[in-house]
């Protein structure tokens, strides 16, 4: 081996050696490409190796793995921050359901006080109307018993002058003021013991 040349080199120019010729590629060469035969070879591949590895870890490994733990980060406060917002959800549902049963209690209250009101009303309105009924019937009472009084005296009226004429054809003179009211008197008496 020359220095300077790299093993990735040479299987490089190898590869591109066979696909330029027409010779068959045999599993010996093969085999003798990827298993060097001498110890420097095999030093050098794994220095190589050792090599690749450092920068794939350096260049790949850390900073997948940084943002590996940044999503992980972000997940978790994700998730902390949907659990929360759970809760707090909760407790409004729960704060809206002792609203909801408040406003339910209190619209039933308002019902039950408004029937009583009503009841109330109704029955003072009844106690009026039978109150007023009472004081109109005795009001018609007072002015059937009225009517009836000017009926009877305007009857007793008729009748003494009635009994004014008939007395004057019977006694065929005429009837003093004080001979009259005696007659009407007496006639009065008599209407009122014929009750």
């Amino acid at each position: 081996m020359k220095a300077g040349i790299e093993p990735m080199d040479i299987l490089l120019f190898d590869a591109l050696r066979f696909l330029a010729s027409d010779a068959p590629f045999s599993d010996s060469d093969f085999i003798n490409k990827i298993f060097p035969n001498g110890l420097w070879d095999l030093i050098i591949q794994l220095l190589a190796f050792l090599v690749m590895m450092g920068v794939v870890i350096f260049l790949g490994y850390k900073p997948i793995k940084k943002m590996v733990a940044k999503r992980r980060e972000y997940i978790a406060s994700e998730i902390s921050s949907a659990e929360e917002a759970n809760r707090v959800a909760q407790k409004a549902a729960a704060s809206a359901d002792a609203v909801i049963a408040e406003g339910k209690a209190t619209a039933l209250r308002i019902v039950e006080e408004a029937k009583k009101e009503g009841e109330t009303a109704r029955s003072a309105i009844i106690a009026e109307a039978e109150k007023e009924a009472a004081e109109r019937k005795k009001a018609a009472d007072a002015d059937i018993a009225l009517a009836r009084e000017k009926s009877l005296q305007e009857v007793r009226s008729e009748i003494v002058g009635v009994a004014l004429a008939a007395s004057e054809a019977v006694l065929r003179r005429e009837v003093n003021e004080k001979d009259n009211d005696a007659l009407i008197a007496q006639f009065v008496d008599g209407l009122g013991e014929g009750k």
